[in-house]
């Protein structure tokens, strides 16, 4: 059968064909060697593919974010416009991200408002509609050879303000993914930003203050590259931010904690005392917590996270916020299961927590 991209493009039979197939084997090497993964989306799809990269990346206790990206790159080019029909959350979303990035190799900008209409479902709740438009903005930059200025005016062309906020987001996220990759296969694929140095704070120092809070949402992964993996002096580097980005600069810490303590709550708590304030430091929790999920398969991890938080320090908050993420990406049937996890005192909310 020709899987070429021209022949796949835009015809969801030929994806469809995986959906009851079995099972992807879990090979170790689908996390580095890119024709390995080149093979398992050829040959069982998308969905199965990504089933074994998060496999394979909880045997080897690595980010599975950057492969599902190098998935939906992959799967665009194969399958076309149908893969954004796919509901594949796992790994951070990292499966939009490289998707859109390739759609825009493809189709470039002229018509993105027109577009946005396939790459991005209507029928999209506010997560999942965040995610897409969070994928386009990483599209953009690629698209844009990582120009920042550029890219974050493309994402005006997005109607809402909360999209051109989310699309800010992954501008401003790719420019740090790309930076911090020196290995030749990124570069060879364009991943060279020109817009970090040796500033914990560039290049939220340069930009349009409208853009300023979504860029210090992300920026903790460059500073935490820049301390050395020193998260103390990641909180002094937020402290030090203007007052009006220093929630968002805490709310990026508690995601880059979470991406670095996953299962191992009583450490990302630790890394979140590093912030002076107890705001700051409710603020950093509550971003890791998120950080735990992302799909159904994190349920328990999220719930184990709020078990671990102080009450003084926001374990109402954490509940609440992962009954409202349970909402978002877990069936009603899903929900009712999650809502008997939860311990009574913090579970009110479930009655109408779910539309």
């Amino acid at each position: 059968m020709d899987r070429s991209p021209s022949s796949a493009a835009g015809n969801p039979a030929l994806l469809n064909q995986f959906s009851a197939q079995k099972e992807a084997p879990v090979d170790l090497a689908v996390m580095t060697d890119d024709a390995v993964l080149q093979q398992l989306v050829s040959d069982y799809g998308p969905a199965s593919a990504m089933l074994a990269i998060r496999q394979a990346a909880e045997k080897t206790g690595g980010d599975c974010h950057d492969r599902a990206h190098e998935l939906g790159r992959m799967s665009f080019e194969l399958f076309g416009n149908p893969v954004f029909k796919l509901s594949l959350p796992e790994c951070h979303s990292g499966f939009y991200h490289g998707s859109i990035e390739a759609f825009f190799a493809k189709n470039g900008t002229a018509h993105l408002e027109e577009n946005l209409a396939t790459i991005c479902d209507s029928d999209l709740n506010a997560f999942f509609t965040h995610q897409c438009l969070h994928g386009i903005g990483h599209g953009l930059m690629a698209w844009s050879d990582y120009g920042l200025p550029d890219a974050l005016e493309y994402c005006h062309l997005i109607p809402a303000n909360t999209g051109k906020s989310s699309c800010r987001s992954g501008v401003f996220m790719e420019n740090i993914v790309g930076g911090l990759s020196d290995s030749a296969q990124a570069k060879q694929r364009g991943h060279v930003s020109k817009f970090l140095n040796n500033d914990p704070h560039f290049p939220c120092t340069i930009v349009k203050d409208e853009y300023k809070a979504d860029c210090y949402f992300l920026q903790t992964d460059r500073m935490l590259a820049l301390a050395q993996d020193n998260f103390e002096e990641v909180a002094r580097n937020c402290e030090s931010a203007p007052a009006a980005y220093q929630e968002s600069c805490f709310g990026s810490m508690g995601r880059t904690v979470g991406g670095r303590s996953r299962g191992d709550p009583k450490g990302a708590i630790a890394r979140c005392d590093f912030a002076q304030s107890n705001d700051h430091r409710i603020i950093c929790i509550l971003g890791a917590a998120q950080d735990t999920f992302w799909d159904k398969n994190g349920r328990q991890h999220a719930l184990d996270f709020c078990e671990e938080v102080p009450e003084t320090e926001g374990k109402a908050k954490c509940y609440a916020l992962i009954l409202n993420r349970a909402r978002e990406i877990l069936t009603i049937e899903d929900f009712q299961l999650f809502c008997t996890e939860v311990p009574s005192s913090h579970a009110a909310t479930c009655s109408n927590a779910h539309s």
